[in-house]
C-alpha cells in the first residue's frame, strides 16, 4: 500500500506543479492594445520581435504557385531582387477591448522587418 500512496503523492506533485508553472507563464506575457502594438513593433526586425515576444506559435513562408505569371501578369526577370517574406504567428497577444484578445496575431516580414500586422479572430 505505501509504494501506490508514493506513486499517488508524487503525481500530484507534479501536476501541481506544471499547473502552477504554466499558470505563471501565461500571467508573465504581455498584452498589448492594438495602437501600442503597431507602434511598438512597425519597422522593427526578426531579432527584436523574437526577444520581445519570444518564439511565434507557427511560422509560414509564402509559395507562388507554378503557373502564377499567367495569371498576375508578367514574369518577374531573373536578375531582379528576390524578396525574402515570412509569417510569425502569436496566440492571445493583442486585445480588442478590456477584457477579450484578438485569437491570433499575424506579423509579416519582408527582407527581415516587419511590414504588416494582423489581428485574427
Amino acid at each position: 500500500m505505501k509504494p501506490l500512496l508514493k506513486l499517488t503523492v508524487a503525481a500530484l506533485l507534479t501536476l501541481s506543479v506544471n499547473s502552477v508553472w504554466a499558470t505563471s507563464t501565461i500571467q508573465d506575457k504581455k498584452i498589448y492594445k492594438e495602437m501600442e502594438f503597431i507602434q511598438v513593433f512597425k519597422g522593427k526586425n526578426q531579432k527584436f520581435v523574437l526577444k520581445t515576444l519570444g518564439k511565434p506559435m507557427n511560422k509560414k513562408s509564402p509559395v507562388k504557385p507554378n503557373n502564377a505569371e499567367g495569371y498576375v501578369g508578367k514574369a518577374i526577370p531573373s536578375n531582379s531582387k528576390v524578396e525574402v517574406i515570412e509569417m510569425w504567428y502569436y496566440p492571445n497577444l493583442v486585445s480588442y477591448n478590456s477584457k477579450q484578445t484578438f485569437k491570433q496575431t499575424e506579423i509579416t516580414f519582408i527582407n527581415d522587418v516587419v511590414s504588416n500586422m494582423t489581428f485574427v479572430n
